[in-house]
């Protein structure tokens, strides 16, 4: 679920930053018409790396101020002794 929340917020924040690079890019073609562009390109391509980590900042703390812990490579995963996992019913030995 965590996982599908970050997804989530991570299209919302890539298409504001996008909205954001729009907007500067038309005050740059309007000044510099010949810019417009390639100003455009660069913050449409470069939204996508800065949307990540506010994405994560933001994902990270509506997890913890819904109470729950977040899920991280360094929470242990599958090596987490702290819950019980069912085991295999049936399987062959040897």
């Amino acid at each position: 679920m965590q996982a599908l929340a970050l997804m989530v917020i991570y299209v919302l924040t890539t298409a504001s930053v996008q909205f954001i690079g729009f907007l500067v890019s038309r005050i740059v073609d309007y000044e510099w018409p010949t810019l417009g562009l390639m100003t455009f390109l660069v913050l449409f391509l470069a939204a996508f790396g800065i949307a990540w980590p506010i994405a994560v900042y933001v994902t990270e703390w509506a997890i913890r101020r819904a109470g729950y812990v977040v899920e991280t490579e360094q929470s242990g995963g599958d090596a987490r002794r702290d819950v019980s996992r069912k085991k295999a019913v049936g399987a062959a030995v040897g």
